[in-house]
């Protein structure tokens, strides 16, 4: 890469949108290009380099990148010198047609591809022409410099790629692979355990489907497997995993859970909807009473299970009785967390070819009242922790309240609560005091010492 500076290391702000598995391919990318020389910033302004990591699942997520990229237009047209760089699954659906509609973009690099973002960069100075890799194949590899993480004491860890079903509203195996490929239980282990040297107490395993982990290996390990030997990695304290498909989950995993104390009593759970009929149309594999059977059983075999889920509202098809069945299955289950998406048409997609046909105002409607429901059955699960002492895993100065602390009980409930800065990485005693529906409000418990 050419520097006009040569005595100024050249600096890159990456900005993420969509899912962990997102965050995890941006800090991969900052890690190779912080052994080739870039320093990173979280100034865009001062940025030579700024890399956008898109998501395609929502149409929202793509219309704030090209929101993103007009902010940067004049700049790119004024600075020769700046480059502009998008990555991921937007990157990879649009492709050629990105440039097109913003031609200010110089790499174009698909979900398979990022490995390869510092010699993509070199190409664009080498050539002087913005440059479109979207292959799938023939690219692996997940090196990474641990060291370059934005959280010191946790880190995504990326277990599997690809996912081989076929939801019929999920455009993910079409930017991200269909073929679902696994790392090696030894990779893994061995990436964990340098995390851990290097101060990481807290691990989350990801995989677009990591429930299927370890079919395309030798030996078939699966899931449980591989939580039994990263569980034995010294300095690791906690291990979160997602997100679990219930058409892939077993009851072994829910043993797993219940045996290994390192690992969190929390699952990510999507549901997506509980009515039947809509399960059908959306290809999901499994039936309502399937569903409540799992998380029942998980109920059963893990003390204390925080069950966390998603459901997509809107979609073609959907009546009002399809909703009230959501809204029964929440009532029946009264999850955790609840994340809601109004449904949008992704390109490529099954439903793609039906149509869009539940108004605007009603997937708003809908939306609003799934979160009115959460928000009650949060509040009323939060109600009942008050004056109950939870292990809270300390992440450090809460950005709202510099006077307060934040942290994360082993079922991932936030906790905020009066403390030294010193204690971030260390597990806590937090005696809870007061309650938000989102936040658990306390303080240290007394005559407990930090731990």
């Amino acid at each position: 890469m050419k520097n006009e500076n040569p005595m100024q290391p050249r600096k890159v702000f990456l900005e993420a949108f969509g899912c962990q598995m997102n965050v995890l391919d941006g800090e991969l990318v900052l890690s190779d290009l912080s052994r080739k020389g870039y320093v990173v910033t979280d100034d865009v302004a001062a940025a030579d380099l700024v890399v956008f990591n898109t998501c395609s699942v929502r149409q929202h997520a793509e219309q704030r990148v090209l929101s993103r990229l007009g902010q940067l237009k004049d700049r790119r047209a004024r600075d020769p010198g700046f480059r502009i760089a998008v990555m991921g699954c937007m990157a990879q659906r649009q492709g050629e047609d990105l440039i097109r509609a913003a031609p200010q973009v110089d790499v174009v690099c698909g979900s398979q591809q990022f490995v390869r973002m510092f010699d993509l960069l070199s190409e664009v100075e080498e050539t002087g022409r913005s440059v479109v890799a979207l292959e799938q194949e023939g690219v692996s590899g997940q090196s990474r410099d641990v060291a370059v993480r934005p959280r010191p004491y946790q880190a995504f860890v990326g277990v599997m790629r690809g996912c081989h079903h076929r939801c019929s509203y999920c455009i993910v195996p079409r930017v991200r692979g269909g073929r679902e490929q696994s790392r090696p239980v030894a990779d893994v282990v061995d990436e964990v355990a340098k995390l851990a040297g290097d101060g990481v107490v807290e691990v989350i395993l990801l995989g677009q489907n990591i429930n299927s982990y370890g079919k395309s290996l030798s030996g078939r390990p699966n899931l449980p497997a591989l939580l039994e030997a990263v569980h034995e990695v010294d300095g690791i304290s906690r291990i979160r995993f997602i997100t679990s498909n219930p058409m892939d989950l077993e009851v072994d995993l829910f043993k797993a859970m219940a045996e290994l104390p390192k690992v969190m009593e929390y699952l990510h759970f999507p549901a997506q909807s509980g009515s039947d009929r809509v399960l059908k149309r959306m290809f999901r594999g499994y039936t309502r009473g399937r569903y409540l059977e799992l998380a029942e059983k998980g109920r059963e075999i893990v003390p204390g299970l925080s069950l966390a889920t998603d459901f997509i509202v809107g979609f073609p098809g959907e009546t009002d009785e399809d909703f009230e069945a959501t809204i029964g299955l929440m009532e029946r289950i009264r999850f955790e967390q609840t994340f809601v998406f109004k449904y949008s048409v992704r390109p490529g997609t099954r439903s793609s070819e039906w149509e869009d046909d539940v108004p605007g105002i009603v997937k708003k409607e809908r939306n609003n009242r799934l979160l009115k429901v959460q928000e009650r059955h949060s509040l009323m699960r939060n109600q009942g922790r008050i004056g109950r002492v939870f292990d809270v895993l300390v992440e450090g100065v809460s950005p709202k309240n510099p006077d307060r602390l934040t942290g994360r009980t082993r079922g991932n409930q936030i906790v905020a609560f009066p403390g030294s800065p010193c204690l971030a990485g260390q597990t806590v005693p937090v005696r809870v005091h007061r309650v938000t529906p989102l936040t658990l409000i306390g303080g240290l418990a007394s005559g407990a010492p930090p731990r």
